[in-house]
């Protein structure tokens, strides 16, 4: 899950929105959104960027009526599957947000601890995205997926972390003229971890019912007791071959 708070006006002059389509300003403001819902991403299909209502969920043209519809997307599959790699070239987008949840195991209790990671003073930023376009004539909304990257220094525990676009990559990510691999793919590599920071959270927020402000605030459970339980603030390396085995073409 991920926040989406900003006001329209700061999220449109962050991102230099041009166009906005109808409804989309009803989809800001919000503190948790979960797959399978609609936010707004940005896309700039003619140099122009705009904010287009999306649902959370990739669904490519052949089977947009299937039941396969992943939320995230690993960035070595964008340049193996015939289905990401036509994306890859043609349809990415920005996915405006100022924080995303992960939860992770707590040694001798059932219950998962949820976690906030965001920029260090709460800044907005982008996830790297895939989309796929509305059709009006079938009734089907623009769908999108957030691509995956390894994890650097402060999301280690987690594995594998969503790609926070670099402020200065974002241009790059949306210019239709770049449509081979090696134009983006150095856009995916995980954000330097010193940008970031991660604190615990309530578990309301685990609750679909639950929507408010109070689910970005730090829980009372001490970040170095569960950095010392999970393992948190090991080193990660790996970057350099990440881009080597993201831009090597696919067999």
């Amino acid at each position: 899950m991920i926040s989406q708070t900003a006001a329209f006006d700061v999220l449109a002059d962050r991102f230099g929105i041009e166009v906005v389509d109808a409804d989309t300003k009803e989809l800001l403001g919000r503190h948790k959104v979960a797959p399978s819902q609609l936010l707004p991403i940005v896309i700039a299909p003619d140099g122009r960027r705009r904010l287009l209502p999306a649902r959370w969920g990739f669904r490519p043209p052949p089977s947009r009526y299937g039941k396969i519809a992943p939320t995230h997307v690993r960035a070595d599959v964008v340049v193996t599957r015939q289905v990401f790699r036509d994306t890859l070239r043609f349809t990415r987008c920005l996915v405006p947000a100022d924080g995303f949840y992960e939860w992770t195991s707590v040694p001798g209790q059932r219950r998962k601890q949820p976690y906030f990671f965001r920029l260090k003073g709460g800044k907005l930023f982008a996830f790297a995205g895939l989309y796929t376009p509305p059709h009006p004539g079938e009734d089907m909304s623009a769908t999108f997926a957030i691509i995956t990257t390894i994890a650097n220094e402060v999301a280690a525990p987690i594995h594998r972390m969503p790609v926070l676009l670099d402020p200065s990559d974002e241009r790059r990510w949306l210019n239709p003229f770049f449509v081979t691999p090696t134009d983006v793919l150095r856009c995916l590599l995980p954000l330097h971890a010193e940008c970031m920071e991660v604190y615990p959270v309530s578990t309301l927020v685990s609750s679909p019912q639950n929507e408010r402000s109070q689910l970005v605030e730090p829980a009372s459970t001490t970040l170095g007791e569960a950095r010392k339980a999970e393992g948190w603030g090991m080193m990660v390396t790996g970057g350099d071959r990440l881009l080597d085995d993201l831009v090597r073409p696919p067999q």
